[in-house]
């Protein structure tokens, strides 16, 4: 299986100070998810192969409203071998922040338990934008899911530590030429790719390597005149510079280093834009 854009994909949590809403709780059967997750809620989009694909929701202990986060994998699929304690991790520090979560399974209702990695290329054109605007759709579908719900805090929805597919997604789904508008407060993109005529209608903060060979760091500087998006590029850094690994590795053809400095200073930054759009 192709790795592309895999550093999103999400492993079975631990529910410690989790609470997660049980299956069928939007009023139809749930559909299969990956992750190992059993309470799922189904997700409605508009898509006319599916009508919902699965997510599992998180809660902070108390009574809301919670600021929510939508996390979606990579293109490699809920289901790819992750250290489970990085995940976890990451999820902690959320929850940890009075932030709900909900995670997104765009690939197991499809028929596609291991992502379509080996269908996109950013750099393949048409065929990988089908791809990410499918996504954009189905994070538009994920945001009517937590309108529904009284104990989110509407003002505070962000696509929070998207990475590679999941960034590329969110950044469809903000783009001020979606007419179905996505109503966030902001996204934090690690690593996306910066198509042609990106045009975010929120706050974005991208934040990518320097010698990034898969998503390269040019595409993003060459952005211009978007006042809405702040782009942070790390000297040295490569792709999924934030996924630990002992030693540096060769994945289809590019080259991938885990950089512990850029990932200190990445998660800092993340942490002062979701404060600084919170207010």
């Amino acid at each position: 299986m192709r790795q592309f854009l895999a550093s999103v994909g999400v492993v079975a949590l631990t529910t410690t100070l989790m609470v997660a809403i049980p299956s069928g709780s939007m009023g139809q059967s749930a559909p299969p998810i990956g992750g190992g997750f059993t309470d799922v809620i189904a997700i409605p989009v508009n898509d006319p192969a599916i009508k919902a694909i699965g997510g599992a929701m998180f809660k902070p202990a108390g009574a809301g409203p919670f600021p929510a986060v939508v996390y979606m994998p990579g293109c490699g699929g809920i289901d790819p071998p992750m250290p489970r304690a990085v995940q976890k991790t990451l999820v902690d520090h959320l929850l940890a922040k009075g932030m709900a979560i909900l995670i997104v399974d765009p690939f197991t209702p499809r028929n596609e338990p291991k992502g379509v990695c080996a269908d996109v290329d950013p750099l393949e054109g048409e065929r990988a934008n089908q791809y990410f605007s499918r996504g954009g759709n189905d994070i538009l579908g994920a945001l009517n899911v937590l309108d529904t719900m009284p104990d989110i805090d509407k003002k505070h929805i962000f696509f929070l530590q998207g990475y590679s597919y999941g960034a590329i997604a969110s950044l469809f789904a903000t783009n001020r030429k979606n007419t179905a508008k996505a109503k966030v407060a902001g996204v934090v993109a690690h690593y996306p790719f910066c198509y042609d005529g990106v045009d975010p209608s929120v706050p974005v903060l991208v934040l990518i390597g320097e010698k990034d060979d898969w998503t390269p760091a040019a595409k993003c500087q060459a952005v211009t005149g978007k006042t809405d998006l702040e782009l942070v590029v790390y000297p040295g850094a490569t792709h999924v510079f934030n996924q630990p690994s002992e030693m540096p590795r060769d994945v289809s053809g590019h080259h991938l280093v885990y950089d512990e400095k850029a990932t200190q200073d990445a998660q800092q930054r993340a942490d002062a834009f979701l404060a600084a759009h919170m207010k």
